[in-house]
């Protein structure tokens, strides 16, 4: 009796494969699931404000044309020139703003001369005028992630600023040797950030950004006999910081260069608006890639 049950269930089921194996198949395989895209990443784009002096007017217009041009800086890094030109940008100035503050700047508004081996300017008087112009707001207080790197004077290492007091930051950025007393700040001296980040692109992605807009204004070795001491010191200065400074572009998404060195180091001071003019010029000549790089990114 039990084997006759199992001959049953034996047969059964291979009745029922046999069933199963005559049914007609549709053959049809699920379609494979196209695989998604990859989110775009969001753009923290930053502009890196390299030193040059007086050529820094420059800045002005390469932060009027991304301005134009809805380019959505959130971060701003500067070096000398270029921190005072960043800060005042991040504190909320319009290029604008900033464009008529530049033609009303005279040389001696920065200027506070004083007896001293270690420097003829004092630089009270740029720290207090970006205070000023900032209404004494603090670093961290500004709309824009904001760092000025100065050089410590006892490492050489760079130092970003991006908290306190906003004039004092500026100030030891732009403390050119021997000719601005060393900035004095938590009981260290700070000289000229364009000694070890001349372009702070570092800076700028250590503040968060993953797109850097780098402005190159530094000089290269002139032939003119006649230079006067500003143009000496200011090439002796890159000279001296020109491995650092390519190290620096390197690491940069776009590379921006206003042909401004015909204005030498203290030239932009009269011819502010050729300055500008040509940091316009150089910035138009970029849009077309930096637009086409972003257009990896959200923003």
């Amino acid at each position: 009796m039990k084997f006759s049950n199992i001959l049953f269930r034996s047969a059964a089921a291979a009745a029922t494969a046999l069933i199963l194996a005559a049914c007609p198949s549709t053959g049809v395989k699920p379609a494979p699931q196209a695989a998604a895209p990859a989110a775009k990443p969001q753009a923290v784009v930053a502009v890196a404000l390299g030193g040059g002096a007086s050529k820094g007017f420059a800045h002005i217009g390469i932060l009027k044309v991304l301005k134009a041009n809805n380019i959505p800086v959130k971060v701003v890094t500067g070096t000398s020139a270029g921190a005072i030109v960043g800060s005042l940008y991040a504190s909320g100035m319009s290029p604008d703003r900033l464009e008529l503050e530049a033609e009303i700047l005279g040389k001696t508004d920065l200027v506070d001369l004083t007896l001293s081996t270690s420097g003829f300017i004092k630089g009270q008087a740029l720290q207090d005028y970006i205070n000023r112009k900032v209404g004494n707001r603090r670093i961290e207080q500004f709309p824009l992630k904001f760092a000025a790197v100065a050089t410590d004077f006892e490492s050489g290492k760079a130092v970003a600023f991006n908290r306190g007091n906003a004039g004092q930051a500026v100030r030891a950025s732009a403390s050119i040797p021997n000719v601005f007393q060393p900035a004095v700040i938590g009981g260290r001296k700070y000289v000229d950030g364009g000694l070890s980040q001349p372009v702070p692109v570092t800076a700028a992605k250590n503040q968060g950004a993953n797109f850097v807009i780098a402005v190159d204004i530094s000089a290269r070795p002139s032939k003119n006999t006649r230079a006067g001491f500003f143009t000496y010191l200011d090439q002796t200065l890159n000279i001296m910081s020109s491995g650092a400074l390519q190290s620096e572009l390197a690491k940069a998404d776009i590379v921006i260069k206003p042909q401004v060195l015909e204005l030498g180091a203290i030239g932009g001071f009269d011819q502010k608006a050729r300055a500008i003019k040509l940091g316009e010029d150089a910035a138009r000549a970029a849009l077309p890639e930096i637009k086409r790089k972003l257009a990896a990114y959200r923003y």
